[in-house]
């Protein structure tokens, strides 16, 4: 049997995104004293002083009205897309269950996992811009979780398939964002004092594009392609991803 698939974020490497989701430290101290007792007092407290406020994560950028109503799209469709991967996800781990298939559970859940820290991570960069989510969030839901459990029943290829469908619309999708940045980007470089949340912004989306990336490698790996009707499938899958795109954007 396959090892379960490790989550990306529990990987050793630096991640943007821990800027907002900063991991948990690692204690480190001397021992108590033998016998169990309480440590010696002497240590001090184990607990750190909090951080000053950190500007890249908790100020936004004045901005003209074009490059807001950017900023607005980019943040308000992918926190949209990540609250439909989550229940995609937790649609196919529910019909994989369902069907005894506990290794593309254990696998669903890997990245479902993934999808758990970006939707955390989005939902905060949406706060620091004050940026409304979209109000189409109880059909999200349903249509996502829907099309998670409903590929997922069809058997593991399908649900692969989806997976694969998804996550090649998506890192399409962030690459145009990236590169409609780029411009706001060398604007706010050239700024006598530049604002730090726009280049952290970019950071993210390069981040999480590589992570859907990497989704999309392990649908691949995982019999994506072997699906039934698989080109209909992903077409269908494809179409409703750039009709949601467009919407949120919107809505």
């Amino acid at each position: 049997m396959r090892p379960p698939l490790q989550p990306t974020r529990a990987l050793s490497r630096a991640l943007s995104s821990h800027a907002y989701n900063p991991p948990a430290p690692q204690r480190r101290g001397p021992p108590g004293p033998p016998g169990g007792g309480p440590p010696n007092a002497a240590a001090g407290p184990s607990t750190p002083a909090p951080a000053p406020p950190n500007p890249a994560t908790t100020t936004s950028p004045s901005l003209p009205p074009e490059q807001r109503r950017l900023l607005e799209e980019i943040v308000r469709v992918d926190h949209a897309g990540e609250l439909g991967a989550n229940w995609i996800y937790r649609g196919q781990k529910w019909a994989s269950q369902l069907r005894g298939d506990r290794e593309t559970a254990s696998q669903v859940e890997a990245m479902w996992d993934n999808e758990r820290h970006h939707l955390n991570t989005l939902t905060r960069v949406a706060a620091q811009h004050r940026v409304r989510p979209t109000a189409l969030y109880p059909a999200w839901q349903v249509l996502a979780w829907g099309l998670g459990a409903g590929t997922a029943l069809l058997g593991k290829e399908a649900a692969m398939a989806c997976t694969e469908a998804v996550e090649t619309v998506i890192g399409e999708h962030y690459d145009d964002q990236l590169r409609a940045l780029k411009p706001v980007l060398a604007e706010n470089a050239a700024k006598a004092q530049p604002d730090a949340s726009l280049p952290l912004l970019a950071e993210i989306l390069e981040e999480f594009r590589d992570d859907e990336l990497a989704h999309l490698d392990t649908a691949v790996e995982e019999g994506a392609l072997r699906a039934p009707a698989h080109s209909l499938l992903s077409a269908v899958v494809g179409a409703a991803c750039h009709i949601g795109i467009a919407v949120a954007k919107k809505v």
